[in-house]
């Protein structure tokens, strides 16, 4: 093996960096929906919980797709897969821009961005994992920065050009924005220097049988639910409590520049408390984030106070996932059975943002329901997580798995 395709090397690092731009590009693309969201409701007469139905499908897309795309990873490498779902993604924005009803967003925005964003996004984690052992923790958290500084930049970004020249207008702009980073961004890709794992079918069915991955599975199910009627509904509270458009897009960027800090701070301090311990505090800071949510109304401090530790809580929610699942399982194999796992969040992402769109027509505006509803799943999310053992699983086919969870220590 060439000394630029070792662990841990400077090929390491230019792929976790590339994985942090295209990713983060990605993600904050996608978390500009609650800019969007307003503006289209208004266009096409729609309640909040019709429209949220749009940024449900595609993060259930944006996530779930993993779940197959990780065979397709661990098989050819992350690039291929970047510039195939980049097309889509970039396609999709363009297709949403020409819409006429809201039901065909969710077949453009979601197919398009949502599967198209799916087809990179958790290879990518899974793919820098491979590619460190000394400094997986940092070299995760490097990869992870770019999702909370896409988010930090887009988002005002996104709100000053729907104000400019409208929300269509604006989703051709960012799909000229995606489609370069897709394209540059893939060059400097490439596959870990992992020997791929034999009967990958099995190994990951061996995994999903044990009770570790069904515990990260469905407690990241119910994390991600809060986490997606945050970035889809906290536009939306802080205007109905008096707040600016401007400020209320802040906010959300707030979150993004906090999530910063929990993913380089909480993936550094996990090599002392073990990824699963960090993750379980990082899933018990949500709740109190939403708690106050919940009294904070239109003050404008607290609502950033929520921001702040909401950020640093979602940053090591996703900064760890990829840690966790390659310290409980190994890292060979690691892009097809985090794809799974991300499916859980895919599924609670799809469900819970049209409830909460819902319970917030029925209350009408000001209720207080559909934030009790986030902080209820969060809670019960953070509870049922604390039930996760923290050492590496030992697997029935053997030694490989055992050992690359050894590793990720």
């Amino acid at each position: 093996m060439a000394a630029c395709g070792v662990i841990d090397s400077p090929r390491a690092w230019t792929v976790a960096v590339a994985a942090a731009v295209v990713n983060g590009v990605a993600f904050g693309t996608v978390y500009t929906f609650g800019t969007f969201f307003e503006a289209m409701a208004d266009e096409f007469g729609a309640g909040r919980g019709p429209t949220a139905i749009v940024f449900a499908v595609t993060l259930f897309l944006f996530f779930g797709t993993g779940a197959g795309s990780g065979f397709l990873a661990d098989r050819y490498g992350p690039r291929p897969l970047v510039w195939i779902g980049g097309m889509l993604f970039t396609g999709g924005l363009v297709a949403t821009s020409q819409v006429d009803q809201l039901w065909h967003g969710y077949l453009t925005y979601g197919i398009g961005a949502g599967f198209g964003g799916g087809l990179f996004v958790s290879p990518l984690f899974a793919a820098v994992a491979g590619w460190f052992d000394r400094y997986r923790a940092l070299g995760q958290g490097v990869a992870a920065t770019g999702n909370g500084l896409g988010t930090l930049i887009l988002l005002p970004v996104a709100n000053r050009l729907i104000e400019l020249d409208g929300w269509r207008s604006a989703y051709v702009t960012l799909a000229v924005i995606c489609g370069t980073t897709f394209l540059v961004g893939g060059l400097f890709l490439a596959r870990p220097p992992v020997a791929p794992q034999p009967a990958a079918g099995r190994h990951l069915r061996a995994v999903m049988a044990t009770t570790s991955f069904r515990r990260l599975t469905i407690g990241g199910a119910l994390a991600s639910a809060a986490q997606a009627s945050a970035f889809a509904f906290t536009v939306i509270f802080a205007t109905d409590a008096g707040v600016s458009s401007a400020r209320a897009a802040l906010l959300v960027g707030c979150i993004g520049a906090a999530s910063v800090i929990g993913r380089l701070a909480l993936t550094g301090l996990s090599d002392r408390t073990g990824p699963v311990r960090m993750l379980q505090l990082c899933f018990l800071f949500q709740p109190v984030a939403f708690t106050v949510l919940l009294l904070a109304g239109g003050n404008y401090p607290l609502l950033l106070l929520y921001a702040a530790v909401l950020g640093v809580a979602y940053g090591g929610f996703v900064a760890l996932i990829g840690q966790v699942a390659a310290h409980l399982f190994g890292v060979r194999g690691l892009a097809a059975v985090l794809g799974w796992v991300y499916l859980g969040a895919a599924v609670g992402s799809l469900l819970y943002p049209p409830l909460v769109g819902f319970l917030a027509d029925a209350g009408g505006t000001g209720s207080s329901l559909p934030k009790l509803a986030i902080a209820g799943v969060a809670a019960v999310g953070a509870v049922y997580l604390l039930r996760l053992e923290p050492d590496p699983v030992e697997l029935p086919l053997g030694a490989p798995a055992v050992e690359g969870a050894a590793g990720a220590r």
